[in-house]
Parts: structure tokens; sequence; C-alpha cells
């Protein structure tokens, strides 16, 4: 036969699973654990960081065609683009844009190339344009960027 305290202790287990499985419902993660889902997705992060605010001095509407940085969703004057969507060895940051309308998109960036000793080599004031737009399932975006006269496929 079970003792009274051994059965006392078993109801107190059970009573607390109860009131701990009411406190959190099932597949709940804390706020601080969710999984964003695709549909917030960002592009891959770069040491500078990504975004796609705009200079103050330069309006660019949303009908306006986009850039998509490798994946994501389009946006408008990023502050960064990848050029080459394999790694984070090639990349144009700090662009100040200048011009952005329904055929191309100028400005000017530092271009970052990291050597396969892990080294960085910067260039200061290189062109950035981007042009060829083409329908794509978030509305126009930009096909081509050229990087001081040198045309990339995006």
């Amino acid at each position: 036969m079970i003792s009274r305290s051994t059965q006392a202790a078993v109801a107190g287990i059970i009573g607390l699973g109860v009131v701990l499985s009411a406190c959190s419902p099932p597949n709940e993660n804390p706020s601080g654990l969710k999984v964003d889902t695709a549909t917030e997705f960002v592009a891959a992060p770069t040491s500078s960081g990504t975004s796609s605010s705009t200079p103050a001095t330069l309006a660019v509407s949303a009908d306006l065609p986009g850039v998509i940085d490798c994946v994501g969703t389009p946006e408008h004057a990023p502050d960064s683009l990848s050029l080459s969507c394999t790694g984070d060895d090639d990349r144009v940051v700090d662009i100040e844009w200048t011009d952005w309308d329904e055929e191309t998109a100028v400005g000017t960036a530092t271009r970052e190339t990291r050597t396969a000793g892990g080294s960085v080599s910067t260039t200061d004031d290189v062109e950035v344009e981007l042009s060829g737009p083409v329908a794509g399932s978030g509305g126009e975006v930009f096909s081509t960027i050229t990087v001081d006269g040198r045309d990339i496929v995006l």
C-alpha cells in the first residue's frame, strides 16, 4: 500500500504539471526564440548591415523598380549590395544614390573584396548603376548591376 505522504507528493507533482501546462500552450516559443517566416525574410546581413533607408536628398517612389540583393524582397536605395551571391567576398557598401528612375539607378560606393586569406581590400568612389528592369513576383526589379563600367548580372 502507498503511504499518505507518497500519495500527497504524487498528487502535488501531477497538480504542478497541470498548472505548468496551462501556462505554456503547446508549440509556443518564448518571443526570444521565435523564427521569422519567409514573408519577413531579410537579405543575408553584411558587416555594415543591409538597410533600405533612403538618403534624405533622394526620394524613391515605391512604384519604381527595386533591387533584390541575392534573395528577399525588392528594396529601394539599399545601403549595400552583394556582387557575389555565393559568399560575402565581393560587395559595394555605403552606397550614396544620386538618381533612381524607371530605367536606371545611379550612385557611388565603396567596394569591398575579400581574399581567400580573409583580408579585405577596399576601393572608394566606385560608380554603381542598376539597369535592365524586369517584372518580378514582387514588382519590377533591376536585373543588372554595373560597377565601374563592368556588368554583373544579378
